[in-house]
């Protein structure tokens, strides 16, 4: 197999001249259609985001020895129709809960992020402003930045999160939503057999109104936590939620992350009665808000979001997460794993609690990681704030993918098979 190191913003950016054929007006969108998504280029595109960091793997590796042959047959089956996703790989991860991962094969994955390609951009014009994950410029950084924003000039705020959201989505209605965006009745057929390939969750059933005996029969629920699309289809679920808040009730103060939103205001009773609004509204999605975390808070008190506690002058990082890096630390050590592992690992975690006030908890952290260094035998050749300015200058090794997405791609290159000019 003959690999080379392709950058990838050169690639993505011819390819997706070739996949919009937008010219030089960005507001120019051709509809999304089966056609664009098993185009060669869109696919090409597609397979590099897919190996992105996975070429050594061995499912990947063998299909980059004939990637063109395997990309062309690829694209002949979406477009006949002959197309079939294959099996999930099932495992499940605990960290700070138990989520069931379903892993899809090599070649799925391509046509998902393929999917996403051309979708994507449609759904990205009617999303509002304030929705931030999994989209690009966006991030956990953003809706942090907003959220502090909105406790520094508000009193109250309505911290809501929905109850089992990825195993609760109702299939049918998602893409009775989609199809608002998507007139293409083939790739609609497309999405569908990829979503419903899918094992169904295995959650007590909610009845809602208007529910019959056969309701659990006649819903099938739950979207793949793993899939490219399901972080594509989870935010387009929740889009008319965010325009029910915004547009219609007039609350501008507002931001979601996932399935994870909060509405600020200075009426403690106004935003009593909009959590009740937005419980009526979730039930025609067929959702409901978890009881125990939606409730009003007072921003001077601080407010748990995406793991930081949010004051009205600062943020601090939660302890569970310090405590659950502390375990990873500890168990790295006892397994004597090498040091730029531990470095790694160290990095990967400091980027992603570099929002928060937490320059002295990375300093102890890093002069934490010398020492352990120095047990096994090995020197650093940075002090311990050297590496933690280095750090606030430089991307962490591990940021979340939400984060990746919206960082300049120049230096990212990954190996991925030689193709002829």
């Amino acid at each position: 197999m003959t690999c080379v190191n392709t950058n990838i913003s050169a690639v993505k950016s011819t390819s997706l001249a070739a996949v919009s054929a937008a010219g030089s007006n960005p507001l120019k969108l051709p509809l999304p259609t089966l056609a664009a998504v098993a185009s060669f280029e869109n696919l090409h595109l597609a397979f590099v985001k897919a190996a992105r960091g996975k070429s050594k793997r061995p499912d990947v590796a063998r299909f980059c020895m004939n990637w063109e042959t395997h990309l062309a047959d690829l694209s002949t089956r979406l477009l006949s129709g002959s197309y079939n996703p294959g099996a999930y790989r099932v495992f499940t991860v605990h960290e700070k809960k138990t989520r069931t991962i379903m892993a899809a094969p090599f070649i799925d994955r391509i046509v998902h992020h393929a999917v996403c390609n051309v979708v994507t951009p449609h759904l990205e014009r009617s999303m509002t402003p304030n929705s931030c994950a999994n989209r690009i410029g966006m991030g956990t950084r953003k809706g942090l930045e907003l959220f502090g924003r909105f406790a520094h000039n508000h009193r109250y705020v309505l911290k809501c999160d929905i109850r089992q959201f990825f195993p609760s989505i109702d299939r049918d209605i998602l893409i009775s939503l989609l199809r608002s965006k998507v007139s293409d009745t083939r790739l609609l057929e497309l999405i569908r057999s990829v979503l419903f390939v899918a094992p169904e969750s295995v959650i007590p059933f909610d009845c809602f109104a208007g529910d019959t005996l056969l309701a659990p029969c006649e819903h099938r629920r739950g979207l793949p936590i793993g899939n490219m699309t399901s972080q594509t289809w989870a935010n387009w679920y929740l889009n008319g939620l965010d325009h029910f808040v915004m547009d219609y009730k007039g609350y501008g103060a507002y931001v979601r992350y996932v399935d994870d939103f909060a509405v600020f205001g200075n009426d403690k009773k106004a935003l009593g009665v909009l959590k009740r609004d937005i419980s009526d509204y979730l039930d025609s999605l067929r959702m409901r808000i978890h009881p125990e975390k939606s409730r009003v808070y007072r921003c001077a008190d601080g407010v748990p979001f995406l793991g930081f506690r949010q004051f009205p002058g600062h943020r601090t990082l939660g302890k569970d997460n310090i405590h659950r890096f502390k375990r990873r630390m500890r168990d790295l050590h006892r397994r004597a794993v090498p040091v730029g592992t531990l470095r790694a690992s160290i990095a990967g975690w400091s980027g992603f609690a570099r929002p928060g006030d937490t320059v002295r908890l990375r300093e102890r952290l890093c002069a934490r990681f010398e020492r352990l260094s120095a047990g096994q035998g090995e020197t650093v050749p940075r002090s311990s704030w050297g590496l933690v300015e280095q750090q606030s200058r430089e991307p962490a090794l591990r940021e979340p993918q939400q984060e990746r997405t919206g960082q300049p791609q120049q230096q990212q290159r990954v190996p991925v098979c030689s193709f002829p000019a």
